[in-house]
């Protein structure tokens, strides 16, 4: 019997389709999704699970370790190339302050971004305990615990894992984006963007994203922010685009108040009884702020930016411990405000209101 093989074409589908999986992880280091890979393939996910065996028996490096591994990523099995262990030197207390940059990141927790802050605060906790010695390590022993970080009322990304990536993916590529997004009580709306920045702000994410504009439409704005959980789709274009020189995040940022940038700036005067001075003055709440002590213990505060809505409800915040001088529009907008908000709680059945005990200034 012959020991030459029929003649014919090999079929080298599989390898192809293996060739393919490796190459689209050499553009996605933080791994795709097995049904993704399956998607893209067009296979069923058990195949593709049998190609990701092959891979791991068959794809190794020079230690036979395999080069991809399956993590856990939210509600979803990701596959990636196999992080190595990173040599890290330094003392343990240069070490502590990576370990609390990293760990306020926790508000991510469930998406991408987070699991790959833990595996970076992993590998930091072994190599601290393999290199560093025993102080190190009972320096290193309830970090959790010794530097606690709490949040108010965090946003929950859990579910914008796949919009998550594709924003990063784009943003990193420098690819334009076409993304539908939905504001409060209006419909969806597509934009065609190129991603500038994804900004964490109050333990919530942000995207701020440049559109072109034309010359018949001069007074739209240009560069826009829009809060990631209110994005229902986005999807990643061929368009490529250089980073613009003229963007600077901190630029853009740093006269607004919150996020809300100034376009008409007028003289803002507030007056903040004893109870809150000390807390009002221990921090910048705006670069225009200007601070002054009163004899009473009150303080008054002059800015000079836009009367938004989130000043409004930063004033707001400070309950009967705050009152607008000026300017008397504001006054009369938190006043409507209050009595909204006083509305609320009348009930005929409850007698006279009670009168307020708080001094005010």
């Amino acid at each position: 019997m012959s020991d030459v093989p029929p003649s014919g074409k090999p079929n080298y589908g599989s390898g192809v389709r293996i060739a393919q999986v490796i190459h689209w992880l050499h553009l996605h280091p933080i791994g795709l999704s097995v049904r993704e890979l399956a998607d893209r393939l067009g296979i069923h996910e058990r195949t593709m699970s049998r190609y990701i065996n092959t891979l791991k028996e068959s794809f190794i490096d020079e230690d036979g370790e395999p080069l991809v591994e399956v993590v856990r990523s939210g509600r979803e099995n990701r596959l990636r190339f196999r992080r190595r262990n990173i040599e890290m030197k330094g003392s343990a207390y240069e070490l502590m302050s990576l370990y609390m940059a990293l760990d306020l990141m926790a508000f991510l927790d469930g998406t991408f971004i987070h699991h790959g802050a833990q595996d970076v605060l992993s590998q930091l906790q072994q190599t601290i305990f393999k290199t560093q010695g025993h102080q190190a390590n009972l320096i290193m022993k309830d970090f959790h615990k010794k530097f606690f970080h709490w949040t108010e009322a965090p946003k929950d990304y859990s579910s914008h894992n796949e919009i998550l990536e594709r924003l990063v993916n784009a943003l990193i590529r420098q690819k334009q984006v076409r993304m539908v997004y939905q504001s409060p009580g209006k419909p969806e709306k597509v934009h065609h963007l190129q991603p500038l920045s994804i900004l964490m702000y109050k333990r919530a994410l942000y995207l701020v994203g440049r559109r072109e504009v034309d010359g018949s439409q001069p007074e739209k704005k240009r560069d826009l922010t829009f809060a990631v959980e209110r994005i229902k789709d986005v999807s990643v274009l061929d368009t490529w685009q250089p980073y613009p020189d003229d963007y600077d995040p901190e630029k853009r940022f740093q006269s607004a108040f919150g996020l809300i940038q100034e376009r008409d700036p007028t003289e803002i005067q507030l007056r903040f009884d004893r109870v809150v001075a000390a807390n009002v003055a221990s921090r910048r709440w705006h670069q225009s702020q200007e601070l002054t002590s009163l004899p009473s213990g009150a303080l008054d505060m002059r800015l000079k930016l836009e009367t938004s809505s989130e000043l409004v409800s930063w004033i707001l915040s400070y309950g009967p411990y705050v009152r607008v001088i000026s300017p008397p529009s504001l006054r009369q907008r938190i006043r409507a405000d209050l009595a909204q908000s006083l509305s609320q709680y009348e009930d005929e059945n409850e007698g006279p209101s009670i009168k307020s005990p708080y001094n005010r200034e």
